[in-house]
């Protein structure tokens, strides 16, 4: 369930992702590139870690730009609420230069402090969905007060990624922006972490995976990746296996807990 955020804050936060399961979670859960990064808000005090290591209990995490995918360990309960935060929004909320979490997930308060902690305590001691969401408001609001302003080029360059659906060069960006590559480059990696191309072909290939959900059937990836701008059906399987380290069909049947949030 996504909820969208006070409309003061859209210019930093996506949205609000509410994830929650019946059944514990034991196993390897895959967490891939979608251009966004992102604070979870463990509610359900589930032990998450990346694979190979031992899981941690942490009340929230922060997680940065992903290269391609993160393999974590997930025990416990499902309970969590993801603030989705717009590709800029944790530079201009904390200040950190965004290569620098870049492939990083970590505990929230080593960034935000320990006020992040006593929030998501609150939120979990809080029963009903809509106080939830009035209290991550109030403290986003909070946050915006003595953040940065988005930087106007990014947030434009952004918006005509997304628009494009990904599809486009960078010599067409940066002359619609009318900015040199190696500027745009430098501000996308301080403010996104990202090179303006991987930014570009994960936007595609996310839009790529939202059309492949409405999908009954497999049977259409041809024309799917011809709709995303991709040479062949070929071409798509491999810059999909590329990003999340599964093919499309293995995708389409695992019945994702988010687009890009999945058990193994």
């Amino acid at each position: 369930m996504q909820i969208r955020p006070h409309p003061a804050l859209a210019h930093l936060v996506k949205h609000y992702l509410i994830l929650d399961s019946v059944r514990r979670a034991q196993s390897l859960h895959r967490l891939f590139a979608d251009g966004n990064t992102g604070l979870v808000f463990n509610l359900g005090n589930a032990a998450l870690g990346s694979a190979g290591t031992t899981a941690e209990v942490n009340a929230c995490w922060l997680y940065g730009q992903v290269k391609t995918y993160h393999d974590l360990s997930l025990v416990g309960d499902i309970n969590l609420i993801v603030v989705v935060l717009q590709p800029y929004g944790a530079f201009q909320l904390w200040g950190v230069p965004a290569s620098e979490w870049y492939n990083c997930i970590f505990p929230a308060a080593d960034v935000v402090g320990a006020p992040v902690n006593d929030l998501a305590n609150t939120l979990a001691n809080t029963a009903q969905l809509h106080e939830r969401i009035r209290l991550l408001d109030a403290f986003f609001l909070q946050q915006v007060d003595g953040s940065m302003i988005p930087d106007p080029l990014i947030m434009q360059a952004v918006q005509h990624i997304i628009k494009q659906q990904g599809l486009l060069t960078i010599e067409s960006l940066t002359s619609v922006l009318s900015v040199n590559e190696r500027t745009l480059e430098r501000k996308f990696k301080l403010h996104i972490g990202l090179t303006p191309k991987r930014f570009s072909d994960i936007i595609r290939l996310s839009l790529s995976i939202k059309r492949m959900q409405r999908l009954k059937e497999n049977r259409q990836l041809t024309a799917i990746a011809y709709d995303s701008g991709y040479f062949d059906q070929a071409h798509f399987i491999k810059e999909f296996k590329k990003y999340t380290g599964i093919t499309p069909h293995l995708y389409h049947t695992a019945q994702p807990l988010a687009l890009n949030f999945l058990a193994l």
